[in-house]
């Protein structure tokens, strides 16, 4: 038996929706970073499902001070992280009610420095989507899934491709009959 069905009220139901860790950079000689939008597309049937509440749960690590990371959440500001001087390496997080829609979400970092300097910026940010709801479970869209876990593992596809490559090429050259 869960914990969730344990302590959650009758027919209320939670479920998760991770986004893959993605790291928001400033670059040499910039205030600020692009914004780094990633979707979070959740559906349900009204008719089937009706969702109580939603929150967002982000954590951040800068490897850098003084920064400040913006969140935006379908185009709503909802957090800033600031980290001053002297806090550096140092994770922060939190949990935020968020407004969630029967759709397309969006989730939008922004990092800046305080004052500039030479020097690159990198935060590191984790989030997950948490529904709360009634009835059917909302689904995410396949293609969604597929290309958080390709981001995810990106490196080790590359690696993997290579070697089949490296393989095939030396199997070529091994298996070609040899003339006399």
């Amino acid at each position: 038996m869960s914990l969730q069905k344990l302590y959650s009220p009758l027919g209320l139901a939670t479920k998760n929706y991770p986004v893959t860790r993605f790291d928001v950079k400033i670059a040499l000689l910039s205030a600020c970073s692009a914004t780094i939008v990633k979707p979070v597309t959740i559906t349900w049937d009204p008719l089937k499902t009706s969702v109580t509440s939603a929150q967002l749960v982000m954590k951040a690590h800068s490897n850098a001070d003084p920064t400040d990371v913006y969140i935006k959440f379908n185009g709503v500001e909802i957090k800033i992280f600031q980290w001053g001087e002297g806090t550096r390496c140092t994770e922060q997080s939190d949990i935020i009610e968020v407004p969630i829609i029967n759709g397309a979400n969006k989730i939008e970092v922004r990092t800046c420095k305080r004052y500039p300097w030479i020097g690159v910026v990198s935060v590191y940010v984790d989030a997950v989507v948490t529904v709360n709801f009634e009835g059917e479970t909302p689904t995410q869209p396949w293609w969604e899934l597929i290309q958080e876990w390709i981001e995810a593992n990106w490196q080790w596809i590359a690696v993997g491709t290579g070697l089949i490559i490296i393989g095939g090429v030396s199997y070529m050259y091994i298996a070609r009959p040899r003339g006399k």
